[in-house]
């Protein structure tokens, strides 16, 4: 497994809420700190956090939409050259993943669970806004990689989640840069 899909998976897997999803993954991911299974980290997330308000939602965004279409290739430019065509289905179902040229870096995006679930789901994550769109943020450094994922409410019963991996950077570059590509890819959803 490359490195950079083995450090998206557990955050993509955990982010979008694949659990349900009757496909198995090939491999072994290693569980990222503060995931474990849905049950385990929800218990220790209600046990240990403040219940998550409701989301504020100014704009419900439609989410029947390619996921491989909401980066286009001069939204990455800012965070590298893309690198082939986008990858749908990597590193899981509905997630769409786009190498970087550097060192591996990648983005990805797709379509997750509930706010308040995903939010309880990444206990060491931090509440945020983009675009006034209430946004879950959970970062993590594994090897040499820093990996953020952004959970942006776009309706009640739906999240749009970014992914941004990238080598050798800091948690706060890595969600600045996040931060810019949620913006593009929330703006790119039809009204819903």
């Amino acid at each position: 497994m490359r490195p950079v899909r083995r450090l998206l998976a557990p955050l993509a897997a955990v982010a979008l809420g694949l659990s349900g999803c009757g496909t198995q993954i090939a491999g072994h991911p290693e569980p990222a700190a503060g995931f474990g299974a849905p049950d385990e980290t929800a218990a220790s997330a209600t046990s240990n956090a403040s219940p998550v308000p409701p989301p504020t939602i100014p704009q419900p965004r439609g989410t029947d939409i390619d996921p491989c279409v909401l980066f286009a290739p001069e939204d990455l430019t800012a965070v590298g050259e893309p690198v082939g065509p986008p990858r749908p289905d990597d590193p899981g179902p509905g997630i769409c993943t786009h190498g970087l040229r550097f060192e591996q870096n990648a983005a990805a995006a797709g379509f997750g669970v509930p706010f308040a679930e995903a939010a309880a789901r990444q206990p060491g994550g931090t509440a945020t806004a983009i675009e006034g769109h209430s946004t879950w943020l959970y970062c993590e450094k594994r090897e040499v990689y820093q990996t953020c994922a952004a959970t942006t409410a776009v309706r009640e019963d739906s999240t749009l989640v970014t992914l941004l991996s990238l080598h050798g950077a800091s948690a706060a570059d890595t969600a600045e840069a996040l931060h810019g590509l949620t913006g593009a890819a929330l703006r790119k959803l039809p009204p819903g």
